[in-house]
């Protein structure tokens, strides 16, 4: 088990909301629904857009003479929460995202949302005051995530 550094988690993130972007673009290039295929390319632009932020909060941690390593449990609990992560790179994302039918890809990627805001939540301890309010932010967008995946599932005519 590998273990990492604070800045090092933020690669972590990185690449997470980089295969979330990927998983979201797959699923709605496959869909005939309209409405909900709008909703993943929405969702694919929040995962740029949490990547760019991530990476920027990254580049700010290793330079500040301040930041502190993570500790073990706090380290420990990140590794988990990859490790159990759906999907880790972007190909296993598509692969995903173009398996199974409609409910139970959503139903996947309501889970990676969920994990997504548990190993964020992680995140605020990390970075300077001045970013946790960013940090917060994604953690809230990605719980908004949650409740837009569960109300297009809710939508379908199973």
């Amino acid at each position: 088990m590998g273990i990492y550094s604070g800045a090092g988690v933020f690669q972590i993130a990185m690449e997470l909301e980089d295969a979330g972007r990927v998983f979201y673009e797959t699923l709605a290039e496959e869909l005939e629904d309209g409405k909900i295929a709008d909703l993943r390319r929405n969702l694919a632009e929040q995962e740029t857009s949490h990547y760019s932020q991530f990476k920027t909060m990254g580049e700010e941690l290793v330079q500040r003479p301040d930041s502190r390593p993570l500790t073990w449990d706090e380290l420990n609990f990140a590794q988990i929460l990859i490790e159990e992560h759906v999907f880790s790179d972007t190909e296993s994302a598509r692969d995903v995202a173009m398996g199974g039918d409609l409910a139970q890809v959503l139903d996947t990627a309501i889970q990676v949302e969920k994990d997504s805001v548990l190993f964020y939540s992680e995140l605020p301890n990390e970075v300077d005051e001045k970013d946790a309010p960013a940090v917060q932010e994604i953690i809230n967008e990605e719980k908004r995530h949650v409740r837009a995946l569960i109300e297009a599932k809710k939508g379908l005519t199973l």
